[in-house]
């Protein structure tokens, strides 16, 4: 459910911090006259979450806004994305329901760790996103197409979104890794950039394929030095500095037709022909191939980069687990209530001919128990392990009483180049 639940959260959350500046609204004219955003409003309460209640009105929006920001507005094409996903309106709305469980924990719990923040704070949001409308008309409809219908609604998503950034923040400063727990993950992870290539280019603009071909043969021939023609002739300012340096292709996003130019490439090689791109004319030299060691002793045996990447994604995995099992203790000592799905409402569509109906009672049931039975579940788990402990326990306090009968005495832790 874990894909399914991050595409719903950032419409549930509506883009909060930025569908202003980066066009999160469903401006599609057709898709507006099929699906609005409340569209089959039912009314009534989806859930209790310690005595707050989580409106049905806010899971039907959260899931009206995914559909018209990812075209999805039809039902034949929401039929298709279910059934891609292997969802039905059911399990979505389950999903749905789930991450704004989520979030209400996350607003009550919050400030548990430390985490707050204030009106002024979230003012300061809305008056920056507002700030890009010529007009308080304009904003008011841009809004209004991201999801809000008031700027109070807007404050509200505005005020998960500070919050949930800043506990995310606030656990991986807890995870830091260390240098003995860096070289453990570099171990595990490192294989896995084997290949990798680092490489340096001079780019030039369209209009100067000629020069560039020059440049090209006078590299060829060893008239002229690569980095010499780094500097004088690269429009790339961004790497012109560092010898049109770009970095790892394992860890960058180049246009395809750079990276099908380094394919080709060993250590040291330079293109045999000018690499065409939306940017203008590439002349690529690879400088580093990354070969992992069967055994790695010391983190020098990495580049500093790959190094970078795998402390950033071991943070980000050990943060994530640990904001996850945050939540979920939370879950457990709170007070859920889940109330079933409303008849008629509009991503309620007909899943007969994509699933059988033991397929759907099987999606169904693995969303009802993601929802609801899992925490139970955990809650058997620990309860079980608990157990254990104390029987453990016991038998230890057992086996000690028999050791003091004989015992003695006792004594006193993915760039593109940029082309501009």
């Amino acid at each position: 459910m874990k894909n399914a639940r991050t595409k719903i959260a950032a419409a549930a959350a509506g883009c909060a911090l930025l569908f202003a500046l980066s066009g999160c609204t469903a401006d599609d004219a057709a898709n507006s006259e099929i699906l609005e955003s409340d569209t089959g409003l039912t009314g009534g309460v989806a859930a209790v979450v310690n005595g707050t209640e989580i409106e049905e009105d806010k899971v039907t929006r959260a899931i009206n806004n995914m559909r018209l920001s990812y075209n999805y507005a039809e039902d034949e094409d929401w039929k298709e994305y279910l059934k891609g996903q292997n969802e039905t309106p059911e399990s979505i709305r389950d999903d749905t329901l789930g991450t704004l469980i989520d979030q209400e924990l996350i607003l009550q719990f919050a400030e548990e760790r430390g985490v707050t923040t204030t009106d002024e704070e979230i003012q300061s949001y809305v008056d920056t996103m507002a700030a890009n409308y010529s007009t308080p008309e304009k904003w008011d409809e841009a809004r209004k197409e991201g999801g809000f219908e008031t700027d109070d609604d807007y404050k509200e998503a505005l005020r998960f979104s500070i919050l949930q950034k800043k506990l995310q923040e606030g656990f991986e400063e807890a995870v830091q890794l260390d240098d003995a727990a860096l070289l453990a993950k570099a171990q595990e992870s490192a294989a896995s950039y084997t290949g990798a290539k680092r490489s340096s280019h001079i780019l030039f603009n369209e209009e100067d394929q000629e020069t560039a071909q020059g440049v090209l043969k006078r590299i060829q021939t060893g008239e002229l030095a690569f980095e010499d023609a780094v500097a004088e002739y690269s429009q790339d300012e961004g790497s012109k500095e560092n010898g049109g340096d770009v970095g790892w292709d394992r860890l960058t996003s180049f246009v395809t037709e750079y990276t099908d130019a380094l394919a080709n490439l060993n250590k040291g090689e330079v293109t045999a022909e000018l690499v065409k791109s939306k940017y203008g004319y590439h002349i690529i030299m690879v400088t580093d191939v990354f070969e992992a060691p069967e055994t790695i002793e010391s983190l020098d045996q990495v580049p500093s980069e790959i190094l970078e990447q795998i402390r950033t994604t071991a943070s980000e995995t050990d943060s994530e687990t640990a904001m996850d099992d945050w939540l979920l203790e939370k879950k457990q000592t709170s007070e859920v209530t889940i109330n079933p799905m409303p008849e008629n409402v509009p991503y309620d569509v007909d899943m007969s001919g994509e699933y059988t109906q033991e397929e759907m009672d099987e999606i169904n049931q693995k969303a009802a128990d993601e929802l609801a039975g899992k925490v139970a579940e955990e809650e058997e788990t620990v309860a079980a392990e608990g157990e254990a402990d104390a029987a453990a326990d016991a038998a230890g306090d057992a086996a000690d009483v028999a050791d003091a009968e004989t015992a003695p005495e006792p004594e006193t832790t993915d760039v593109e180049p940029d082309a501009s």
